[in-house]
């Protein structure tokens, strides 16, 4: 069995004092936790929030046509990287689990 790893380099938008080190950190833990996606991944964004109380990391991801948003917030940006990437496996498990629930096969 052959597979086919397809790398989708996410959009990544930044709020407040983020530096290059966060921004590459979320986009690796972000990459590792889509290696577990059921399906093509057709499109990702990360946003790396410092200005709000709290930091804050969104992701956005589109796994062969369902939508998939989670975020985090902790104490630095790297524990809400930590809790993001927790939170992706965990629903991309949950559509490896339940595909009916996901978009239509196409014909």
């Amino acid at each position: 069995m052959t597979r086919i790893e397809q790398v989708i380099c996410p959009q990544v938008h930044t709020h407040g004092d983020v530096g290059e080190e966060a921004a590459a950190y979320a986009v690796a833990k972000l990459e590792a936790a889509l290696h577990h996606a059921p399906g093509p991944v057709l499109r990702t964004s990360l946003t790396l929030d410092s200005a709000a109380p709290g930091d804050r990391v969104d992701a956005h991801v589109d796994v062969n046509g369902v939508g998939l948003h989670v975020h985090a917030m902790g104490e630095t940006l790297q524990e809400a990287t930590d809790l993001m990437q927790e939170r992706l496996r965990s629903r991309l498990r949950r559509i490896r689990r339940r595909p009916q629930q996901g978009p239509p096969a196409p014909e």
